[in-house]
């Protein structure tokens, strides 16, 4: 008799993003794993296997620079409104 050692459970995420390859808009599919994400479009082989640390790296730097982005706009509307910048 033998013995599962792993369960070997797929978990596979199919989004409703496209991108466009070789023509052709394809969505995108997200495998997880323990470790890693991988990454690849619907209909084909190419596949990019990313870690969760940089998911997470990338997603925060992503954040701050829009945190950024709304902060010098609105110093820039509240110097507008007090009528600094003129335009």
């Amino acid at each position: 008799m033998s013995r599962l050692r792993e369960r070997k459970t797929k978990l596979e995420f199919i989004t409703n993003a496209t991108a466009r390859y070789r023509g052709k808009d394809r969505e995108i599919v997200i495998e997880a794993r323990p470790d890693t994400a991988i990454i690849r479009l619907l209909g084909t082989r190419v596949k990019y296997e990313v870690s969760w640390r940089g998911v997470h790296d990338l997603g925060a730097r992503i954040a701050g620079e829009l945190s950024l982005g709304k902060r010098l706009r609105n110093k820039f509307l509240r110097r507008r409104l007090r009528g600094g910048v003129h335009a």
